[in-house]
C-alpha cells in the first residue's frame, strides 16, 4: 500500500486479538477501502493482560473513516452487495 504525504492514517478501531482484527481489515478491503494493521506481531508476543501493548489497531485513510464506518456496521449490506458481483 502506498502512502500520499497528503493522506493521513487514522486509528479506527482497537482489538484485542488479531483474528477479529484481520476479519474486519478483509471486509473493508473487499469493499474498496484501504487499511492496515497495526502492532499485531506484538499482540501475538505479549497478549493483552491490562495493558495497552498488546492491542492490534486498524488504521484507515482519514478520508475513508466515513465509509468504514458504514461498512462495519451493516455486514449484511456489504455481503449483499458481493453477491451481486
Amino acid at each position: 500500500m502506498t502512502i500520499e504525504k497528503n493522506e493521513d492514517l487514522v486509528v479506527f478501531k482497537i482489538y484485542d486479538d488479531p483474528i477479529n482484527a484481520n476479519i474486519e481489515k478483509g471486509v473493508l478491503e473487499t469493499n474498496g477501502v484501504k487499511c492496515m494493521l497495526s502492532n499485531e506481531i506484538m499482540s501475538n508476543v505479549l497478549p493483552i493482560t491490562n495493558t495497552t501493548i498488546g492491542e492490534v489497531r486498524l488504521l484507515v485513510f482519514k478520508k475513508d473513516l466515513k465509509l468504514a464506518e458504514e461498512i462495519l456496521a451493516s455486514p449484511a449490506e456489504s455481503m449483499k452487495e458481493l453477491d451481486e458481483e
